[in-house]
Parts: structure tokens; sequence; C-alpha cells
């Protein structure tokens, strides 16, 4: 199934919507409270951790099957075909299943033809840099986690498949969250990080107004439940409207407004657990990346702030050209290009961020 990843303008459809929201059709429940999907996403993990996976994932896999001629295992229950379950999805295929049989000239089979540049890409992504890696240690040029793992399992085809697997999904969980958020600048030091409670209120409050999947990761129900009364089916997809917790008008006073200030003022401070950022999911589901995501933004935040002058850019008349803060409405929520002013703040300041760009 495909849901709207559309963002509504404010918080009141989603109150007016309750905190669970069952749609019969899809067999799908969406969890607009926070409080909710703790308790059913975290302390019912057990049940409550299983993949969707759609027709698209299946017809996938099946034309990675094909590597099988030239030594490559891979079914769609393997990590590279589940991770595509990140991808959009097919809604035509996923009305229509017949639509699969039809050549990708058909009207409404466009897919067929994504869904091979989507098994291109996926092994070039896992593919190229695993290569490059194991390289660098053969010739001493560097080494990773994943070349010295490589190395020790050499002779063992179907544990190497799981290294390329394994540095893939961690890399692509955190540099989405990263780069939908800041893009890739970075100075400073982690170091640094208890000493600016307010830097550490702005990524609370960065992350809490435009998190990056909106919707979350589905999980599907394994079993039959119960919870306030409610009975939900087995093989129900569960979806954790993120957006809506995040501006839950019972928590924040405004919602819809840029105030990283809260975070400063409750009783905690702005440094508690990682797991209070929704952002990063819930349960067993939870984003592999979040550690390097959660680290890598505070950083190039931090950085910003203290090297860059950030203005609003100026017209030919000089006047100044306001920002729209629009987002694309896809799975991964990433704002679009906008004019802006960015400059050192000093001749110190720029020495710095050469010295981080390696110079250029």
């Amino acid at each position: 199934m495909t849901l709207s990843l559309s963002a509504p303008s404010s918080s009141s459809l989603l109150v007016a919507s309750g905190d669970l929201v069952y749609i019969r059709e899809k067999n799908t429940l969406i969890l607009n409270n926070s409080q909710v999907a703790i308790d059913l996403l975290e302390k019912r993990a057990r049940i409550y951790s299983d993949r969707e996976t759609s027709l698209a994932v299946k017809l996938l896999s099946q034309s990675l099957m094909y590597a099988a001629l030239y030594g490559l295992e891979i079914g769609y229950e393997d990590p590279l075909a589940q991770n595509t379950i990140l991808l959009p999805g097919f809604p035509a295929l996923e009305r229509f299943p017949w639509l699969r049989f039809m050549p990708s000239s058909f009207p409404g089979c466009e897919f067929k033809r994504a869904v091979n540049e989507c098994a291109q890409g996926l092994d070039d992504i896992e593919t190229i840099p695993f290569d490059k890696a194991v390289n660098n240690l053969k010739t001493g040029a560097g080494t990773s986690l994943v070349a010295e793992l490589a190395l020790e399992n050499k002779g063992r085809p179907e544990l190497i498949e799981l290294i390329k697997t394994m540095g893939t999904n961690g890399f692509i969980a955190a540099a989405d969250t990263t780069m939908s958020s800041i893009g890739s600048f970075r100075l400073t030091t982690f170091e640094d990080r208890q000493s600016l409670p307010y830097v550490e209120a702005i990524y609370r409050e960065i992350m809490r107004l435009h998190p990056p999947l909106p919707l979350g990761i589905n999980h599907v129900l394994t079993e039959d439940d119960f919870y306030m009364g409610y009975h939900i089916p087995k093989g129900c997809i569960v979806v954790p409207n993120i957006w809506a917790m995040n501006r839950d008008p019972n928590v924040y006073s405004e919602p819809d407004k840029f105030i990283p200030e809260p975070f400063l003022d409750s009783p905690d401070g702005p440094f508690t657990s990682i797991n209070n950022i929704y952002t990063f999911g819930f349960g067993r589901r939870v984003c592999v990346g979040r550690y390097m995501g959660d680290n890598t933004v505070w950083l190039a935040i931090a950085s910003v702030l203290a090297t860059l002058d950030l203005r609003k850019a100026k017209d030919n008349e000089g006047n100044e050209v306001d920002i729209p803060g629009e987002y694309t409405q896809t799975f991964f929520r990433h704002p679009k290009p906008y004019r802006c002013c960015i400059r050192p703040r000093d001749a110190r300041a720029s020495e710095l961020i050469l010295a981080a760009a390696g110079g250029v």
C-alpha cells in the first residue's frame, strides 16, 4: 500500500483524527501519539517489529536473482532487497498486480524501468565503496571496519555479501538523516557538545520540527493484539506518524514554530536520551544509523554557528529575498533549494573552514 506523503500544514487535522486511526481497506493503523507508539512499538516490540513486503520489493528481488548466474545469491528476504522498502512505492502495481506481466512500454508500467534502475543503483551502492575499502587496505592507503572484516572472511562469499550490506545499511540510514537536515559541512569537535546546551536545543528542535521521515518506518503486527479496548488484527501495518507526535499541541505550546528554548527549560535539560528523538523511530525498527546521524547533524550545526554568518539573499534592488521554507513531499523529506547568503565570520573562520575541507 502507499500512503500520501504530504505533510499537513497544521496539526488540527491530526488532533481531530485521534491518537489511533485505522484504515480498514488497507488494514493499516496510524499512530498519532508518542505514548501510544511507545506502548505498542517499544513495549510490545516482539510482535510489532515485522516488515511490510510489497510487490515492488518482490519484483526487484526477481531482477536481482539473475545475478546469481554470476555468483551472487540474493533472495527477496535478503537485506539488499528488503532495504528497498525505503524506496517510494508504486501505487498502480499495488492496486493492479497483473501489471507486473506487461511490458514497460504499457501505460502504467513505468515502474518496471524504475525497478531495474533501483537494482543497479543498490548494487553500485554496496559494491563500489566496498571494493575501494578493500583495495585501500591491500595497498596500505587506509583501513576500515568493512575492509578488515572482509579480509578476515576471505573465501566465504556468503559472509562477504553480509559485510557489504552491513556497511551500506549503516551509511544510508545515517547519511539521509544527515543530508536531509543540513548538508555536508562539518567542523568543531564532539568534546564540546556538553558545554553547548543551546546548540543542543537547536538540534533537537530541528529534528522535531522537520523530521526527514514524517511517517516513519512501517511496522507489521505478527499476531492479534488488543490495546485500549481495540482489536488490532495480525498483519496490520502500523505507521508511526512522527509528524503528528512532534507537533502535539499538548506537549508543544506553539508546535508549528521553531522555538528551541523549551528544551533548555525542561527539568532534564536538552541532553536527554537519543531515544527521546522520535524522528529516529521506535522499537526494533529504530534507525540503525541514529548515533552516526545524531553526531553528524549536531556537529554540522555547531560548526556552522561557530564560523559562518547566515543571512537572507538580496535581489538586484538590494531587497532581502524571503526563504520560502518549502520541502519535498517524498518518503524522505528534504528542503527545496533556496537563495541565501553564507559568509565566513572573519579571516580566522575562513581558515578553519578551508582546513576542515582539506584546503579546497
